[in-house]
């Protein structure tokens, strides 16, 4: 096992870079919150709320009650120093009115509360036009892929570890096998999920996490997710609007997504995380939670988010939005687009050999795609038997080199 692993957070801290000094960072639990900020704002006076009350003052590592916060909260702000507040949300209301009478220069708010942070941005809120936003998210695809490439040669299994280490949580089980990484989630993800749902003040109830599980297995529509909860009697009828709000809900958690199909009003609905994605696959289909499995089974969904890694990753190098293609007649694994026009279509072939005859498959796929780029997406451009017709080919080298190149721009802690 590698003793520590920094990740150079480049996405945010360019971000950070080019925003003032007042900001609102939020994001579910464990996506390296803290970390990113303590490491940027290396001079800032850090204060941690704490869940059973009061305040550590890092700096001078004692604990203080709220009224000596705000004092030295109030002579920081006038000497124009800047101040992390993180977990700001376990303060009392009138923190918030503080802030709009003061209007601090430099002020740090981070919350993993993500419902307390679209409210603060609302327009009732005290602190309304104060503080710029900024979520954080799992380690982007770029930024990962990047560091990872480090300490990890071979390109294959560059990606298949980067699919999963996107989780900072999961950082420091790099050089361990990957079936091993993915047993530690038995553990992980049900202490993660309950924080997550713990810090935003709602129960996990049957229905939260039955819509995740139904996802995981792969139900990607409403009515296929509340037939799926019907089926388990966690809803008297499959009714759409039975499961709307908490769909919601958990869209707003950051804990599922969902991507428009192309010329469609639909939406395909996805776990946003790889890590609770395969949790609840294997729990659902093996019982994971409760036995022993066969590291087969671990790789089942790889191929699948390995897709959507891909997906998010050029979505972002080419600055597109993503698309769902998924009809009887015509199946693509990657598409962007502007609105209504596709500008990128690409087939991702995860393996070790490419025959001539799934090429020419693939070639007969994309010729249905007339005026946008074409890609094929391997480990290594050598798997390829020839070159294809009107279609670049992408290995893995290429697509590191690509981020790279992006990240020459810039920031660095």
């Amino acid at each position: 096992m590698i003793n520590k692993i920094i990740i150079i957070r480049n996405t945010e801290i360019r971000k950070l870079s080019e925003l003032p000094r007042r900001i609102l960072i939020y994001g579910r639990r464990k996506t390296g919150k803290t970390f990113l900020v303590k490491n940027y704002f290396k001079k800032a006076h850090y204060f941690f709320v704490k869940r059973g009350g009061g305040v550590f003052y890092e700096n001078a590592k004692k604990s203080l009650d709220y009224d000596v916060f705000i004092a030295i909260l109030d002579r920081l702000i006038e000497e124009k120093r800047i101040v992390v507040v993180d977990e700001f949300h376990r303060l009392p209301d009138e923190f918030l009115d503080f802030l709009h009478y003061r209007s601090p220069e430099k002020i740090i708010l981070v919350t993993s509360t993500l419902h307390l942070a679209k409210k603060i941005m609302g327009r009732k809120s005290p602190i309304l036009g104060l503080v710029h936003e900024l979520r954080i998210n799992p380690i982007d695809e770029r930024d990962i892929l990047v560091n990872l490439s480090k300490y990890i040669k071979d390109p294959k299994k560059l990606v298949e570890y980067s699919v999963y280490l996107r989780e900072p949580i999961l950082l420091g089980f790099l050089g361990r096998n990957l079936a091993n990484i993915i047993n530690e989630f038995k553990l992980t993800v049900p202490s993660l999920v309950g924080e997550i749902f713990e810090e935003e003040e709602r129960t996990l109830s049957e229905k939260y996490e039955g819509i995740i599980r139904a996802i995981a297995v792969g139900k990607r529509h409403i009515g296929k997710i509340a037939d799926f909860l019907h089926s388990k009697n966690i809803i008297k009828t499959s009714e759409h609007g039975k499961i709307t709000p908490y769909i919601k809900t958990l869209l707003d958690m950051g804990l599922i997504k969902r991507i428009p199909e192309y010329g469609s009003r639909r939406y395909s609905y996805f776990v946003s995380s790889p890590m609770i994605d395969l949790y609840y696959y294997l729990d659902e289909k093996y019982n994971f939670s409760e036995s022993e499995l066969d590291e087969k089974y671990f790789f089942e969904k790889l191929p699948f988010h390995i897709e959507n890694f891909f997906r998010e990753l050029l979505s972002k190098l080419y600055k597109k939005r993503c698309f769902i293609i998924n009809k009887p007649h015509l199946e693509v694994d990657i598409a962007l687009g502007d609105f209504k026009k596709l500008t990128l279509v690409a087939e991702v072939k995860w393996k070790n050999k490419l025959g001539k005859k799934e090429l020419y498959a693939i070639e007969e796929k994309m010729a249905n795609f007339k005026r946008c780029e074409k890609v094929l997406i391997v480990p290594d451009k050598k798997i390829v038997p020839e070159k294809p017709k009107n279609m670049k080919v992408f290995g893995v080298k290429e697509i590191l080199a690509m981020c790279e190149k992006k990240n020459k721009t810039a920031y660095s802690l």
